[in-house]
């Protein structure tokens, strides 16, 4: 796999989560940074340079020995990188999942850019995977009940992504997603587990997704999978520190 994203020295998120979670399946995985984060007391993003990675997508795209079978996108930091992982995929034929990272758990900005080239990006990919602020966002419109995910999954489709995952474990009430692709709209519902959210769920469950998509599975399976399993890992989710992580 190709896993693109910024990195999380501590590893509870980001490319580095997403590394982890692919071993975890048995995926040999290779890794383009588009970020260095701090995310401790202090936070600061220091962004690479857009020809850096789109070079690195080049080169990794063109080792046929250990050609990547799935793309998995998360923080991709400014518009110009947004371009640049653009124009870098645009000859790659096979599944990618985009997970529109836009802020940090503890709030910290993650994206600087505006929603066009993060729009045009989402046009390439297989699946798309925005959480209810990140789906506002891009449509610059609330989204923060059942309806209006289900009305968000449907704009972003018609505005043209494939396939549409709504995170919606922030849902008043429950913590039902919702995908819609071109088999129709799928609503998974999960229990809500006690304790402090993990840190990196999403970057998981796109990563674990992507997981499946490699391995042949339709993005409704694969989904589905990929769900089961982040609800285990969430059961289980350990202390580090202040935090949770999977």
């Amino acid at each position: 796999m190709l896993l693109v994203g910024g990195v999380d020295p501590g590893t509870g998120a980001g490319v580095l989560r997403d590394l982890l979670t692919a071993a975890s399946f048995g995926a040999r995985a290779h890794v383009i940074g588009t970020a260095w984060t701090e995310q401790g007391p202090r936070f600061a993003i220091q962004a690479r340079d857009p020809e850096q990675v789109r070079a690195g997508l080049g080169a990794a795209l063109a080792q046929s020995e250990t050609a990547a079978t799935a793309v998995k996108i998360g923080m991709v930091a400014t518009a110009a990188i947004t371009r640049a992982i653009s124009e870098g995929l645009a000859p790659f034929p096979g599944p990618i999942v985009y997970d529109p990272v836009l802020r940090a758990s503890s709030g910290g900005q993650l994206y600087d850019g505006d929603r066009s080239d993060v729009l045009a990006l989402a046009r390439q990919v297989t699946l798309l995977t925005p959480n209810l602020d990140e789906a506002a966002w891009l449509l610059e419109r609330p989204v923060r009940t059942r309806a209006e995910a289900r009305d968000a999954a449907r704009a972003l489709r018609d505005l043209g992504a494939t396939a549409v995952l709504i995170k919606g474990g922030h849902l008043d009430g429950e913590a039902t997603d919702i995908l819609l692709s071109a088999a129709g709209e799928t609503l998974l519902a999960s229990p809500r587990i006690a304790g402090p959210s993990p840190r990196g769920t999403g970057c998981a469950l796109a990563t674990a997704i992507a997981v499946g998509l490699a391995a042949g599975a339709p993005v409704e399976e694969a989904v589905a999978a990929a769900k089961t399993w982040l609800n285990r890992r969430i059961a289980a989710a350990t202390a580090v520190g202040h935090e949770r992580h999977l």
